[in-house]
């Protein structure tokens, strides 16, 4: 198999959308994804209006992969809460569907996809790079980064004190009214939690917990879903005669939340995604960063150019949608704070709708061309 031009080590969005531009251009690309097939990704499955718009761009439907519609906000603090009009058309659909979506649509491109290895080894050589997977040993002109929250050994990322936990369920009937054309935020002691529908009726929750509310759970998953409900009865309303539908959460550790890789790997070697650059997930743009980095990295291939412009250039766009990302999501860990601005929402809806169009994924257009 191979040689390669390319190669993107990680089969997610980023990687997908990578290998899917480059054969686009008449690339050899192969992909390299460790999980032997689809799977949930820790994720809140909001996806905004630019990640549309990216995925049109890349020829993925996303009505007819059964996305639910959402254009409101609901903040929640305890026993309160505030809603806003989203600035924008939003949809709730899972990575699970999405992600296999994407890495179908590469393969049909043709692109190369090994599934079910794991990169034990990325070591720059010249001109080329050499991927280690398993038994098999790679070789590449150009590598895309594309791991998502985990790290490949010997280039790893800075590490915080943040675990996240994604489940789905099968909502009750009075609970999917609850969430109908919503995503709903709730802040806690500890952390905070958003719910949204996804296709087939089902509805993803996905919390974030601090390193206080791991240690006074136990890590326990059911008993941190029984605190929160407690704190945030929205929470307890929507899991009252619903169903989960796996036995335990997808789960991740250690999330640099603000984190933007400063510097460069090698010159033929582009990190993209959440190996970029990885925004608090109040946000819920996760999805837009990921796909843009993908196709840019993939153009700056194309174009000749060396992984630092590219790196310099893409994070750049992010300054400013960063420095805001990173006040929303002080603002949902500290609890006064939380209060205040879910009475500043409450009176001024519009605030709400300009700081999500504040975090959104910037200079796009060039892309959709």
């Amino acid at each position: 198999m191979g040689p390669f031009d390319a190669i993107a080590i990680g089969g997610g969005l980023a990687g997908a959308a990578f290998a899917l531009e480059l054969r686009r251009h008449g690339v050899s690309v192969a992909i390299i994804e460790r999980a032997r097939a689809p799977h949930h990704k820790v994720c809140g499955d909001f996806h905004s209006r630019e990640a549309q718009e990216l995925l049109a761009r890349l020829g993925i439907d996303v009505a007819r992969l059964g996305a639910a519609r959402v254009s409101t906000l609901r903040l929640a603090a305890g026993r309160r809460a505030a809603t806003a009009p989203l600035p924008f058309p939003a949809i709730g659909l899972s990575r699970f569907t999405l992600d296999e979506a994407l890495l179908r649509a590469a393969g049909d491109a043709g692109a190369e996809i090994l599934r079910g290895e794991s990169v034990a080894g990325l070591e720059p050589d010249g001109g080329h790079v050499v991927v280690r997977a398993g038994r098999r040993v790679l070789r590449a002109r150009s590598v895309a980064l594309a791991t998502g929250k985990h790290n490949v050994r010997g280039w790893p990322r800075a590490r915080a004190s943040m675990t996240a936990f994604k489940i789905q369920l099968v909502p009750t009937p009075a609970a999917q009214r609850q969430l109908s054309d919503v995503v709903q935020l709730a802040g806690y002691r500890g952390g905070y939690i958003g719910a949204c529908l996804v296709e087939d009726g089902s509805a993803t929750i996905c919390w974030l917990a601090d390193e206080d509310f791991m240690n006074r759970t136990a890590g326990d998953w059911s008993r941190q879903l029984a605190s929160i409900s407690r704190q945030s009865p929205f929470l307890g309303d929507l899991l009252a005669g619903s169903k989960f539908v796996a036995a335990e959460p997808a789960a991740i550790a250690a999330i640099p939340f603000g984190y933007t890789r400063q510097e460069t790997i090698a010159p033929n070697v582009y990190p993209v995604g959440d190996q970029l650059a990885v925004i608090p997930s109040i946000t819920g743009d996760g999805t837009s960063l990921a796909l843009a980095s993908g196709l840019r990295a993939a153009r700056a291939i194309v174009a000749g150019e060396a992984a630092d412009a590219y790196q310099r250039a893409s994070l750049a766009r992010t300054r400013a949608q960063f420095r805001w990302a990173r006040t929303v999501h002080s603002i949902s860990r500290n609890r006064p704070m939380r209060a205040l601005g879910l009475g500043a929402v409450a009176l001024a809806p519009r605030l709400a709708s300009l700081l999500a169009e504040l975090t959104r994924t910037r200079d796009i257009d060039s892309l959709l061309t």
